[in-house]
């Protein structure tokens, strides 16, 4: 049986354990477990394609979608957007039994000007990022990018430092 947590200072505790130092994973350490997977994948006589399109947050599974309305758009919106991923074919891992493709663009584009321009989220480095996205889905496209058709809400002086990195594969 699992645990049970009835506070969030309690499942806080039992993730971050004091004295515990949290050790980041390698490049290394993911290339080993993907490579782990593909293996045992494999060995089933299964291939699977996934995609790192989601946030940090738990996703629901085995839920009864059809009266759920949100589920049923989440998981409606999840398809779309690993077929995005799919098309856009940036794949990060290749082996018998796993593929991982990388995120749509315009997925990780949105998703971190969004994180930006949120106060004590954003990082030094979250623009340049958002420039490099900004400039492959550009060039995926053949066009330059209307960030305003996307609902993107930033402050002009972001606008005025993504324009800096990357002006040429924008607009507006």
């Amino acid at each position: 049986m699992g645990q049970c947590f009835s506070d969030t200072a309690s499942l806080t505790d039992f993730v971050n354990k004091p004295g515990v130092e949290d050790k980041q994973l390698t490049a290394q350490d993911i290339n080993r477990g993907l490579d782990l997977t593909a293996k045992h994948l494999n060995g089933k006589k299964k291939q699977i394609t996934c995609s790192r399109a989601s946030t940090a947050d738990v996703d629901f599974f085995s839920v009864d979608t059809v009266n759920n309305p949100v589920l049923r758009d989440g998981i409606r919106s999840a398809a779309k957007t690993m077929q995005l991923a799919i098309r856009d074919g940036v794949v990060i891992f290749d082996k018998p039994g796993l593929k991982v493709v990388a995120a749509p663009w315009m997925y990780c584009l949105v998703a971190k000007l969004e994180k930006a321009g949120k106060r004590g989220n954003a990082k030094s480095y979250d623009m340049s990022d958002a420039a490099q996205y900004l400039i492959q889905e550009s060039k995926r496209r053949g066009a330059k990018i209307k960030l305003k058709a996307y609902g993107v809400n930033i402050q002009e002086a972001q606008i005025t430092q993504l324009k800096a990195l990357c002006g040429g594969y924008m607009e507006g």
